[in-house]
């Protein structure tokens, strides 16, 4: 178990999707990890979980977090919890106390404690229909949704500590992020939820239209940014952005059934999720007609460049995690 004696690596939200992928690859390289989660789950840690340590808490009650990151020396956070798009959409109070209060929270908890990283998972979301082309780092940000607003907030707080207080603060908006071990509600979740159901369970459903197209990152590339962005010296800017693979969901059923033949996968559009696919899917058509589609695949500055790179890789190396790692992502 980790030693409280010894600094520590904190992710909130730590047994959720890609806190959890994140985990494994910071102990792998045999750094301490804390995993704080208002609701953890164990399932989804089973083969990391005698090597970290997990922290039942709230990101809205910032005694919790200060108390953690006191007791395990933490020097870096990685700042994941949040409700995502629809959740959020359909419980705006609750939306604002853990995606703005708590980032506001976590990043007083880590003022005060001096903590030496924050690192801020932001999201693409922070764009809108009304945005300007091109978009980069400094693009005008109108979100279309309050998960979006959330991400911008917490951009805006982490770059007033940087500014007033010194802190190291870091993040990147982030493609939409898919892989095993995704759940909850969402647009964005059902491109995960179907692969692998329909290769645990040989039937799987999409809850989007047909029509739908995302800007997609798989997990392994998203963690892969985070620990690059984390482990550079120093930055020359506070947000960075990745780049993604458009993704229209219809393209990827059909690729996905190449690898599971036998499996029976149908559609049935859920409302709530229908109204932020088509959001996205504006957007990433805006993308597209733009000639924006391929850029921030490589960011120099920090030494990563996206690995999964086609719709047929990503689909790909998707199914061959699940079927290699069956027992973790069946039991949960």
């Amino acid at each position: 178990m980790v030693s409280s004696q010894s600094s520590s690596i904190l992710i909130t939200g730590g047994t959720g999707f890609i806190g959890s992928h994140l985990a494994r690859k910071l102990v792998a390289m045999n750094h301490r990890v804390v995993l704080f989660d208002l609701y953890p789950n164990t399932r989804s840690i089973t083969d990391i979980k005698e090597r970290v340590e997990v922290v039942k808490g709230d990101v809205a009650d910032q005694m919790a977090i200060a108390e953690t990151i006191g007791r395990f020396d933490v020097d870096t956070v990685f700042h994941a919890a949040a409700m995502l798009s629809v959740a959020a959409a359909t419980d705006l109070k609750n939306a604002y106390q853990v995606n703005i209060e708590g980032t506001f929270n976590l990043l007083e908890a880590c003022r005060e404690a001096e903590v030496k990283k924050v690192i801020f998972l932001s999201s693409l979301a922070a764009f809108g229909p009304n945005t300007p082309f091109p978009f980069h780092e400094k693009s005008y940000r109108e979100p279309a949704s309050f998960y979006g607003v959330g991400k911008v907030c917490g951009e805006v707080m982490g770059t007033f500590y940087h500014h007033e207080y010194g802190m190291d603060f870091r993040c990147v908006r982030l493609a939409v992020v898919i892989g095993p071990g995704r759940r909850g509600q969402g647009a964005t979740v059902s491109f995960s939820k179907f692969v692998e159901d329909v290769i645990l369970e040989e039937s799987g459903v999409v809850m989007v239209p047909d029509y739908t197209v995302l800007p997609i990152i798989h997990v392994d590339d998203a963690t892969d940014f985070l620990v690059a962005l984390w482990n550079a010296p120093k930055v020359s800017q506070q947000v960075f952005m990745s780049g993604g693979v458009p993704v229209p969901i219809e393209g990827f059923v059909e690729e996905v059934k190449k690898h599971v033949p036998g499996g029976k996968i149908r559609y049935e559009v859920d409302p709530e999720a229908e109204q932020v696919a088509s959001t996205w899917t504006l957007l990433t058509t805006m993308l597209i007609n733009q000639g924006q589609a391929n850029v921030y695949r490589e960011v120099e500055e920090i030494g990563w460049k996206l690995k999964h790179d086609t719709l047929e890789d990503i689909a790909k190396t998707f199914v061959e995690e699940i079927r290699e790692h069956r027992d973790i992502y069946s039991s949960f």
